[in-house]
């Protein structure tokens, strides 16, 4: 719901409405007392003003309370930030739960002494899903633009990343660039067929995203050890993957993700949207966490 909307609703200005919303920054006080034992961090594009181009954001991974919204994101401002709460509020987090950003979890150890870092598990399967998608692209520019192989590689890119164990391998029908009815695992294997080293980067990417949805701790370290003949952008994610072993570990022991937090994003653009953008940081800022109403205790509007 954009201000002048509101003020419609009201028979105000827009500006009234603006300047009661600067007024209810009082009713966002940090409580520099209290943290959850549970924090999901993020970040989102904001405004031209904010400090960074993202800003950051956190949230209780349990009761789903955006808890704030920072102009920031480097570590040293995100420390001095953090240190302003007292020292039983940190120890008291837990579990930090983030993406594979390499500042979030440099906040372990002198801010969080008791917290160890859960990467969200959508972020694992992201980073195959990327490595897989540059192989079978950078194949394609290795093939005749008007050849059958070619068109097929982009026009079923989504099969080839939907997992094997889903493909259906009993329904018959005619597929363009195929001549031949053929079953979903009919193609993809015909479509791995066009390269070894395909084949292979897609069997190490279905391997670990089994591992990832089955929480197969010792079956993913296996397949570590089966990388021979993978692609390039393959090996680089799992390098990236590799280096963070001991987090993604944690993924496997603890069922958090950033799935709320994401959704957050989603309105907070929509908020964005609404008001067809945001010069100030400081109003868009109010504006997110009035309307995700944090500790709101008193009426926007007061005449």
């Amino acid at each position: 719901m954009s201000l002048k909307h509101i003020a419609n609703e009201l028979s105000t200005s827009d500006s009234f409405v603006g300047r009661q919303l600067l007024r209810a920054e009082r009713d966002f006080k940090t409580n520099w007392h209290y943290l959850p034992k549970v924090l999901l961090m993020d970040e989102v594009k904001s405004t031209k003003s904010a400090t960074d181009a993202m800003s950051f954001e956190f949230m209780d991974a349990e009761t789903h309370e955006l808890i704030d919204l920072l102009p920031f994101r480097t570590i040293y401002q995100l420390q001095k930030y953090f240190q302003h709460y007292d020292q039983a509020a940190r120890e008291n987090v837990k579990i930090i739960v983030t993406d594979m950003n390499y500042t979030y979890p440099k906040l372990v150890g002198q801010i969080f002494p008791n917290a160890i870092v859960v990467i969200d598990p959508f972020h694992l399967v992201n980073a195959l899903n990327r490595a897989f998608n540059k192989t079978r692209v950078r194949l394609m520019k290795t093939l005749a633009t008007s050849s059958r192989q070619y068109h097929a590689l982009k026009r079923y890119w989504k099969l080839l990343l939907t997992p094997a164990n889903h493909l259906n391998y009993e329904a018959f029908r005619k597929w363009t660039n195929f001549p031949y009815p053929a079953t979903a695992t009919d193609v993809v294997d015909a479509l791995l067929d066009i390269d070894p080293e395909l084949k292979q980067t897609y069997d190490v990417m279905n391997w670990l995203r089994e591992t990832i949805k089955n929480r197969d701790w010792p079956n993913y370290n296996q397949a570590f050890h089966h990388l021979q003949g993978c692609s390039e952008e393959m090996l680089a994610a799992l390098q990236t993957l590799a280096a963070h072993h001991d987090e993604i570990g944690n993924t496997f022991t603890h069922h958090y993700t950033n799935g709320p937090l994401e959704g957050s994003n989603n309105k907070i653009k929509v908020i964005k949207r609404t008001g067809f953008g945001y010069r100030n940081f400081f109003r868009f800022r109010l504006r997110v966490l009035f309307a995700f109403r944090v500790h709101t205790k008193r009426a926007l509007i007061t005449k």
